[in-house]
């Protein structure tokens, strides 16, 4: 648009320069036209756009999928509708990438559309961190013929794309060999022991038909589940520290999807493996096992860091309410002394603890974890093993 007016405004002092020099009738004739010429384009790009606003809403956007793994390249397509006899000589589409919103592939491009048809615009978009957002343009400018005027055009309504954690493949962790065995035999035979009830619950979601109680149900007026007593062993219970991440936001944002993704991957290689999967966090009360990986994953998806507690007070509790459970996993922002110290004091000797961490500064405490027979595994070198297979 810039050098369409610098063309412009050359032309015409070229024109008044020949006035000057030689006043000729044909001088004259063409600097009215060069006058005239950018009204006419103008009201022609006015009565166009009045046409396509009485025909109703002449862009409409779409993604192929708005639900998917982070990384994954969506086509988002644009289409734009020129109900008008004029043609639209050029519209410009600008797309905002950051590092923290979704990245298009495209920054901005230009179309033309004839008369009476339209065009159809496919820019792909990802997003490296999970997240809900609302895809759009950033601007979409209507120029007139000559290029010298501009109109923003009404964006679409944004469209939202949910991007969710990514399941890794996981080395074997290091489960009790025996309890996995049985976890997998049990599998095969049974989703789950009906041969005694230990108590009621309210239904959960996860929970199968043949769980429901429907006397009780009936009494209280609500759904009711049986809880069925289960060897201890066959479950393995996660525990994330969910706080408020402070380092500054593309760094927090890194360190909270390295956690997200080890704790989905996890849950997925024990599900797949057998058993059953409780989640704990701050800001919930202890939630029962499940054997769905679906739901499990559909819980994470929507975890929020945003909680403020005292994380190694919570951590204490945890300990204390699954102390007669094999399997725990821990995925920790940070690992301090007073960590080290609570997972060595509330350790039960059967325990098996396995410590997720993401940072190379603790060696010291990850060595101290060791010692006392915890298994600590750094996620950032799992990923990059992954890469490098795929590579490969």
């Amino acid at each position: 648009m810039a050098k369409n007016r610098l063309v412009y405004g050359m032309v015409a002092i070229t024109l008044l320069v020949f006035i000057v020099l030689r006043e000729l009738p044909m001088t004259y004739w063409a600097l009215y036209a060069l006058w005239l010429v950018p009204i006419v384009s103008m009201i022609l790009a006015l009565v166009s756009q009045l046409q396509n606003i009485k025909q109703g809403a002449s862009v409409t956007a779409e993604l192929s999928s708005n639900y998917v793994e982070k990384g994954t390249l969506v086509p988002y397509v644009l289409t734009i509708q020129n109900s008008s006899f004029i043609p639209y000589s050029c519209i410009r589409l600008r797309f905002q990438s950051d590092e923290v919103a979704p990245i298009f592939d495209h920054d901005e491009c230009s179309i033309f559309i004839p008369a009476r048809k339209s065009k159809h615009v496919t820019v792909h978009v990802s997003a490296d961190y999970r997240g809900s957002y609302l895809i759009e343009p950033s601007e979409m400018v209507l120029y007139d013929g000559l290029g010298l005027f501009r109109w923003k055009k009404r964006l679409p309504p944004p469209l939202c794309l949910t991007v969710v954690p990514r399941v890794y493949k996981f080395p074997p962790l290091p489960l009790d060999a025996e309890v996995q065995e049985m976890a997998v035999e049990r599998n095969q035979i049974l989703q789950e022991d009906y041969s005694a009830v230990s108590d009621l619950r309210k239904h959960q979601p996860s929970d199968g038909y043949r769980k429901i109680h429907w006397k009780a149900s009936a009494k209280r007026n609500e759904l009711i589940s049986k809880h069925f007593r289960e060897t201890e062993d066959h479950t393995v219970f996660l525990c994330i520290d969910n706080r408020v991440i402070q380092p500054p936001k593309r760094e927090a944002l890194i360190l909270e999807d390295q956690m997200m993704d080890a704790l989905v991957s996890a849950m997925a290689y024990c599900t797949e493996r057998g058993y059953t999967v409780g989640l704990d966090h701050l800001g919930t009360n202890h939630a029962e096992p499940v054997a769905d990986f679906n739901y499990l994953f559909q819980t994470a998806t929507h975890l929020k860091f945003e909680e403020s507690g005292d994380f190694d007070t919570y951590l204490t509790d945890f300990f204390y309410a699954r102390r007669a459970h094999r399997n725990l996993i821990l995925f920790l922002q940070n690992i301090t002394a007073r960590t080290v110290s609570i997972v060595q004091s509330h350790r039960a000797s059967m325990q098996n603890v396995i410590v997720f961490h993401f940072s190379d500064t603790e060696e010291t405490q990850v060595a101290e974890l060791q010692k006392s027979g915890v298994s600590c595994i750094d996620f950032c070198s799992v990923i990059e093993k992954e890469m490098s297979d795929e590579k490969k």
